[in-house]
């Protein structure tokens, strides 16, 4: 096993470069673009939560339009093709987080994504889009993607944001929890092995779904940053159809799924 994929197995996650930036830059600018204002300075700004979810949508609708998350992840294949193999499909409805400071409604708070119909096969990438400040970041419970949860339980949020968000509203589709689950490590969570992750611009951290994680941010500028998710062709999801797109696939793939279209009568 490389040394890079040892340490995400065993500490549950790995940051590494991007090499080719281009789409990055291009997030950047169709960002800013939808904003009037500096995006990074929301927090000054009055407004109400369906104004909030309203500019994140509309800004993570043009980003999966232009497909320049997708172009990123391909002009970078070489790092998720030696997770994966060739054979890669990635969630298209990517997750744009605009986290203000002091907007605890902002932020998903501590969860397991296999609480909400993923699955270990299923791998989470994460990068910023715009510079983190001091004390903002992705913060996760090392090695917490190997322990086997226990008395998993719904609950109720006590933020009031979150605690109306409802299956199929646009707040679940920008990816906040509708029905949030914990368990026994969740509930009684050991703060001194939070990881407060902090890659660089260009930089994206790998982790493992499992792993207890959350959004931080306790700086004094708004937090950007988008999240995705990526698995092999070949592996089991929990998740709903169009989920998952190709974003690539190997020659033995190409041949397969153009037969069996062929087969099909196409």
């Amino acid at each position: 096993m490389d040394d890079n994929f040892k340490k995400l197995f065993e500490n549950g996650y790995l940051i590494v470069n991007f090499k080719n930036t281009k789409y990055l830059n291009l997030i950047q600018t169709a960002i800013q673009s939808i904003f009037c204002f500096d995006p990074t300075l929301m927090h000054q700004k009055n407004i109400d939560d369906d104004q909030y979810l309203k500019f994140v949508k509309q800004a993570k609708d043009s980003l999966v339009e232009k497909d320049y998350v997708k172009n990123l992840l391909l002009d970078n294949i070489h790092v998720f093709s030696a997770l994966f193999g060739p054979d890669i499909d990635f969630q298209y409805n990517i997750h744009l987080r605009i986290s203000r400071p002091n907007h605890e409604g902002d932020f998903v708070n501590w969860h397991r994504d296999t609480f909400n119909g993923n699955t270990y096969w299923e791998v989470n990438f994460w990068f910023p889009v715009f510079p983190l400040e001091k004390n903002s970041g992705l913060a996760i419970i090392e090695s917490s993607h190997s322990a086997v949860p226990k008395n998993i339980r719904f609950i109720e949020d006590r933020n009031d944001f979150r605690k109306k968000v409802t299956k199929g509203s646009i707040a679940n589709e920008l990816g906040y929890i509708y029905a949030p689950k914990v368990d026994d490590t969740i509930a009684n969570l050991d703060t001194t092995k939070i990881k407060l992750l902090t890659p660089e611009i260009g930089q994206v951290v790998v982790f493992f779904g499992h792993a207890i994680h959350r959004a931080f941010n306790d700086s004094q500028k708004t937090r950007i940053s988008i999240d995705t998710r990526l698995k092999s062709v070949h592996s089991p999801t929990n998740t709903k159809l169009g989920y998952y797109r190709p974003l690539s696939r190997g020659c033995v793939s190409l041949y397969a799924e153009k037969m069996q279209l062929s087969d099909q009568g196409y």
